[in-house]
């Protein structure tokens, strides 16, 4: 199972609908992003681009993120 995580603030989209509107805007924000003189990191902006400045990615239902999300629940208590 394919889901998109933002590289800054670890948000995850996991729904289908979320996913396939993902890949449509895809195009359009390298577009934007090179137009700004910037290189895109990844699929979309995060829907908190402004808040975290993160670009969503792919990665795999068992990717990496999954450590990152343990030590932060680790080290916030």
């Amino acid at each position: 199972m394919k889901k998109l995580v933002c590289d800054r603030c670890g948000l995850e989209l996991t729904e289908p609908e979320d996913i396939g509107m993902a890949y449509d805007g895809q195009y359009a924000w390298e577009a934007a992003a090179t137009a700004r003189g910037i290189q895109p990191r990844g699929i979309i902006p995060c829907k908190h681009y402004i808040r975290c400045g993160g670009e969503v990615r792919i990665v795999a239902d068992n990717g990496f993120f999954w450590w990152r999300r343990w030590t932060a629940r680790l080290f916030s208590r």
